[in-house]
């Protein structure tokens, strides 16, 4: 993966409320992350072009069957956490996944019956998809697929809001394509809180995965972001958690997963840790 971009950055304003003051936050090589003077959301500033992001892209996913396999399995509990989590609302109909990487978890919901479609802007995955298994993508992003409105029973997306240019315009896209009483499903990193703490350790990271995610998100934006483009009412949870390749973080991720599931139901879904990976549900209806 790339971890630097020699040309193609742009000045933005924020994302969220427009506004063109910021104050710096973390910086993880030649990038900066900034939180708005005004709404105090946390983005990227400046970031790649449109362009550069595109051909970033290209090559951030794994590229040997050996990584996409372990790919694959870091995220097959959250995928079948998920989809279980979906069919407490859903029993069937049509989803799309946006952001599907490799389609393995249109591949895991396709198995329970449903109607699936993806989109994705690398070509790479969108051939793994169709070759491997059996599962066609649309390119994308998805403001420029033009689904039919009123389309979907469910909108799903996995690590993906973080990455978005314009994640308002995304989110307003999820809500004209679902049908009246559709759902959308996010799941997203909340990194913000760990690089506070690592801080004050004098610990130096890149969790933030600088220039790929070009926001951060609470739950609290996550709300504010749903509520801006229409949806009515939500749902956060903690939603599972990842086992990535290699004992430490592994053992991190089901420590802190776990954790923040006990804390998480114990204060009758109340309390969300910061820091960990979460799921919220967006109803239209």
């Amino acid at each position: 993966m790339r971890t630097t971009i020699e040309i193609g950055l742009e000045q933005v304003v924020c994302p969220f409320c427009g506004e063109a003051k910021h104050h710096p936050l973390f910086a993880e090589g030649q990038f900066q992350m900034v939180r708005c003077a005004l709404c105090r959301f946390i983005y990227l500033n400046p970031r790649p072009t449109k362009e550069a992001l595109l051909c970033f892209y290209q090559d951030y996913l794994p590229k040997d069957d050996a990584s996409v396999s372990a790919w694959q399995s870091m995220m097959e509990s959250v995928f079948q956490r998920a989809g279980t989590l979906i069919e407490q609302y859903k029993k069937r109909g049509k989803l799309v996944d946006v952001g599907a990487g490799f389609g393995f978890f249109l591949s895991e919901m396709k198995k329970r019956g449903w109607d699936v479609s993806g989109v994705e802007i690398s070509q790479k995955a969108i051939d793994y998809a169709k070759d491997v298994l059996g599962i066609p993508l649309q390119l994308g992003p998805l403001e420029e697929v033009g689904f039919p409105e009123g389309h979907f029973d469910v909108v799903s997306g996995f690590y993906v809001i973080e990455h978005l240019p314009q994640p308002i315009e995304f989110l307003k896209e999820c809500f004209r394509i679902l049908k009246p009483d559709g759902m959308l499903l996010l799941r997203y990193p909340h990194t913000t809180p760990i690089k506070n703490f690592l801080k004050f350790l004098g610990i130096q990271n890149r969790l933030y995965d600088l220039p790929a995610h070009l926001s951060d998100f609470s739950p609290g934006m996550i709300q504010r972001c749903l509520e801006k483009v229409g949806f009515k009412t939500w749902k956060h949870l903690i939603g599972g958690h990842t086992f990535p390749k290699g004992l430490g973080k592994r053992w991190a991720s089901s420590f802190f997963g776990n954790l923040s599931e006990v804390l998480f139901y114990l204060s009758q879904e109340r309390v969300l840790l910061p820091g960990v990976s979460k799921t919220v549900l967006a109803f239209k209806g």
